[in-house]
């Protein structure tokens, strides 16, 4: 193999598919990541047998060929070169020749052949394409929400939905629930699937998405049997699916919550911000104090090591006078990932949920859900 690429493009790849390999691999080999060329084209690969990536970037092959190489240490590299170019030469032995600059380096690689194939699949089999942009904003907005705790339990996914001409995405650790419906670019006609992804599938695909935005309109999305695989013009993931039922989270959203209040999104997350400064640092608790006819509501804090806190915020309150008390990390990191002007919560009694919604008009439909903890 004897290839030259521009340093740049490789950092970014290199970067995501060297997270995907594993550290603790009963196979060696799965430290490694997959270098192949072919048809003006480097293609990078990954896997820990559970995820599986694969990158392509131009390049100028001078000798097609494969070789698997450290991926820590090819990512190290790559990112601490100062040329704008790097070189890649292979010889009989498996040494590996990387030049960049005045920088020169010689690694062992590892004969491709042992490495586990990567699945692919044609444009023409079955999927459906979902615009990348709106698919990136839903994992984006729910993502957040799937249970770290346990990255066994069914929780620790994101459900993914087909119907109709919508794809849906709905997270839940059991504290919180977000439940994202957007449009189709193509393909469903009708047909209704579902599948459980992988948290941390959904993480590195979201980490793709954001590094490839340029170029790719849409995102092709394959469903096959315990498996599902997204594909753009840069780059192909697949991972295993949680083989568990995910439960009927629509069910815990009440239809109606008889109290609303409007807020700037900027102004509430402000405030969230300023007094959780002296929230309990063990249970992250603050409280929300309405009251009927006011145009203010008060946020509070208390810190049995520290003091406490106050602020006000302006809000658009139509309702009973209430005081509810949460977690404050579950409403602020929504609101940071929301790109709107104004938010409203749904609310009824103290220990009913919490439902933030967008007030302005948006070309998909979001829902967040926050239980609330006993005031003491």
């Amino acid at each position: 193999m004897d290839i030259d690429v521009k340093t740049n493009d490789l950092k970014k790849v290199v970067s995501c598919t060297s997270r995907v390999t594993s550290n603790k691999a009963i196979q060696p080999i799965l430290n490694n990541i997959l270098l192949s060329c072919e048809n003006g084209s480097l293609h990078i690969s990954a896997t820990d047998l559970d995820i599986a990536v694969e990158c392509k970037l131009p390049a100028d092959i001078s000798k097609p060929g494969k070789i698997t190489l450290p991926a820590k240490k090819l990512d190290e590299i790559v990112s601490k070169v100062a040329g704008d170019s790097i070189k890649f030469s292979t010889d009989k032995n498996m040494l590996t020749n990387i030049v960049s600059s005045n920088s020169k380096f010689k690694i062992n690689g590892v004969d491709s052949k042992d490495y586990p194939d990567i699945m692919t699949v044609e444009e023409k089999e079955k999927h459906i394409s979902i615009n990348q942009k709106d698919f990136l904003n839903a994992v984006n907005l729910v993502s957040f929400s799937a249970s770290k705790f346990d990255t066994t339990s069914v929780l620790s996914g994101i459900n993914f939905v087909i119907s109709g001409n919508k794809f849906e995405l709905g997270a839940t650790d059991g504290s919180r629930l977000a439940r994202y419906i957007g449009k189709l670019s193509s393909g469903s006609k009708g047909e209704k699937n579902s599948a459980v992804i992988p948290g941390r599938a959904m993480s590195e695909l979201e980490r793709l998405m954001s590094v490839f935005k340029e170029g790719n309109e849409d995102i092709s999305v394959y469903l096959k049997t315990g498996q599902i695989i997204f594909r753009n013009n840069d780059f192909l993931l697949s991972t295993r699916l949680i083989d568990s039922k995910f439960p009927a989270y629509d069910k815990l959203i009440p239809e109606e919550q008889k109290s609303k209040a409007i807020f700037l999104r900027s102004d509430l997350l402000a405030a969230l911000d300023r007094v959780s400064i002296l929230a309990n640092e063990r249970t992250s608790v603050i409280k929300l104090e309405f009251k009927k006819g006011e145009n203010t509501i008060k946020i509070t804090a208390d810190s049995p090591d520290y003091g406490n806190a106050t602020d006000e915020v302006e809000v658009d309150y139509k309702g009973d006078d209430l005081e509810i008390a949460f977690n404050y990390r579950y409403l602020t990191e929504a609101l940071r990932a929301l790109d709107v002007k104004e938010v409203m919560l749904e609310l009824d009694k103290s220990l009913s949920p919490i439902i933030l919604k967008l007030k302005e008009e948006v070309d998909f439909d979001y829902t967040y859900l926050v239980m609330p903890v006993q005031l003491r």
